[in-house]
């Protein structure tokens, strides 16, 4: 009970401190704008200020709890191919089966959705759909397996005297020794490649009988598990407690895996997000029973039996080609590497080196912005970085992220910006972080960061100036962070975006480095107003 107290009360108490910041950073900011509106004399300007940037790879990040899975290869022009696995319980939706008389298993399906939207329909009921969150080269194959996984996926972790959840990391399959927790081969395709079009599922006489949405649908009685598997599997376990009770279930039937490879010697392909928490996700178990009120035993009734995803579920990502090191922590990188999965960053460290003042002497400039305060009312400070047209000229993600590293959460300008957008992801939160911005050619220009509010907090607040981290994105809606494995309370990274996680393109960007060419350096920019009495 305590834990679950503690549980509440912090989430509580960041909202009671994040309130009172807001009021109080509006206060101090509506009372300088007040002095200023006072005063006969006072201009607009800007000023330049120096940071440092910085690659820093990630080591394996947390990939259970994420919100959707990532399944196939996508191959980087930059990074190379990597490949998206899955390990994942299923569960049992009616825990008190009745399997009628005689039953037997007819057929064995799976099917998982794309992410995916209705363009147009028919007459007849045949829709035409656009399929988002996919990735790479949907015509190049790639190796799928399904395994019965024989890995038991815990709540609790047992190091924690199963006090905490449980966390598996992008490397699981290398931790659990994957190829001696696979079981019976339930499905194999050398050559899988998506289908996104409308699935039909026909009768006996051949007319569609039922309409599904795009995603992956197979057979799971073609190699060692047939009919026969599934009828012992199931059958003999209807009136005992395998069937229903769920902790049971999952000792029972631990699960599937599903095993990617890449198809030498190009390793393209493409990946896509799936939809496993989809009430239309499951394995459907079909089944024919005798009819109980008929004489005649070749009058049978149809059945099914469903298995969902809602159980604990995780990624396994394998970088086939990816040699990104850490980056100079001291001087910066010219090039700064940013790669989803279990890629890699770049550390922001504002204010690092000196800065011109009025009189033509080099300050340290963290101290000269804090002597601005009372003087200085900022009106936006951007951060800007131009992607190296020379290594990136493809692929792009449309959208980064600015988190503060020492609190995990974006930083506060993402809070201030109303420009919401839960229908489109790619076009929330735009005045805390733009969109990509391109060229005539569609090519990638820059990305522009706000952080006014993050610097009025510095000036105005005395706050920390804390490490920044810029990221990758998918769904700039999606807050929440992952922890990163091995990480301690020492390490300038410990937990990465759930969002750059689920983000497979990767970019490269001119970093702040004094090597880098002026008109491609990236910036960091303050407008204020200043009195000059």
């Amino acid at each position: 009970m305590k834990k679950q107290i503690l549980k509440v009360v912090k989430p509580l108490t960041f909202l009671l401190v994040f309130g009172t910041l807001l009021i109080g950073c509006d206060d101090d900011y509506l009372r300088i704008e007040s002095d200023i509106s006072g005063t006969q004399n006072f201009s607009t300007n800007k000023k330049d200020f120096p940071f440092l940037s910085y690659t820093k790879k990630s080591n394996p990040v947390q990939t259970n709890g994420l919100p959707s899975n990532l399944l196939g290869v996508y191959k980087d022009p930059n990074y190379g191919s990597t490949t998206a696995s899955i390990i994942t319980q299923i569960l049992p939706t009616d825990l008190t089966p009745d399997f009628g008389d005689t039953p037997q298993v007819e057929s064995v399906k799976l099917y998982i959705p794309f992410f995916s939207e209705v363009e147009s329909t028919d007459d007849e009921g045949n829709s035409t759909y656009t399929i988002d969150s996919t990735y790479g080269n949907t015509s190049a194959p790639y190796k799928l397996s399904i395994y019965r996984s024989n890995y038991l996926l815990r709540d609790l972790d047992p190091a924690t005297d199963f006090e905490e959840e449980q966390a598996y990391y992008s490397n699981i399959f290398e931790n659990i020794d994957i190829d001696t927790q696979t079981l019976e081969l339930l499905y194999e395709n050398d050559q899988f490649t998506p289908n996104f079009e409308q699935i039909h599922i026909l009768d006996e006489d051949g007319e569609i009988e039922t309409r599904l949405a795009p995603g992956i649908r197979v057979d799971l009685t073609d190699f060692e598990a047939d009919i026969n598997y599934w009828q012992d599997l199931l059958i003999p376990n209807e009136d005992n407690e395998v069937l229903s009770n769920v902790s049971s279930f999952n000792n029972f039937f631990r699960g599937l895996i599903f095993k990617v490879e890449a198809i030498a010697p190009d390793n393209d392909g493409s990946m896509q997000m799936l939809n496993l928490l989809n009430s239309n996700a499951n394995i459907t178990v079909a089944y024919s029973y005798d009819d109980p009120d008929e004489d005649d035993a070749s009058i049978t009734l149809d059945g099914a039996y469903s298995l969902s995803f809602t159980g604990i579920k995780a990624n396994h990502f394998e970088n086939l080609d990816f040699n990104i090191s850490d980056g100079d922590a001291t001087n910066g990188d010219s090039n700064l590497y940013l790669k989803g999965l279990d890629g890699s960053m770049s550390i922001i460290n504002l204010f690092n080196g000196d800065v011109e003042d009025e009189f033509g002497d080099n300050v340290n400039s963290l101290e000269y912005f804090k002597s601005k305060k009372d003087k200085w009312l900022i009106n936006e400070a951007n951060l800007t970085f131009y992607v190296d047209q020379n290594l990136t000229i493809d692929n792009e993600p449309e959208r980064v992220v600015l988190y503060d590293l020492k609190n995990n959460l974006p930083i506060i300008d993402y809070y201030f910006d109303g420009t919401d957008n839960f229908i489109n992801p790619v076009n929330s939160k735009v005045i805390y972080s733009d969109r990509l911005t391109r060229d005539d050619n569609n090519n990638g220009v820059k990305y522009k960061i706000r952080l006014t509010e993050h610097l009025n907090n510095i000036l105005l607040n005395d706050s920390t100036n804390v490490n920044l981290g810029l990221f990758v994105s998918t769904n700039v809606n999606n807050v929440l962070v992952s922890k990163i494995s091995n990480s301690t309370n020492q390490d300038i990274l410990q937990s990465v975006p759930r969002t750059s996680i689920l983000s497979p393109e990767g970019t490269i960007l001119h970093g702040s480095n004094t090597n880098v060419q002026e008109d491609l350096r990236a910036k960091f920019e303050i407008y204020y107003t200043e009195t000059e009495n």
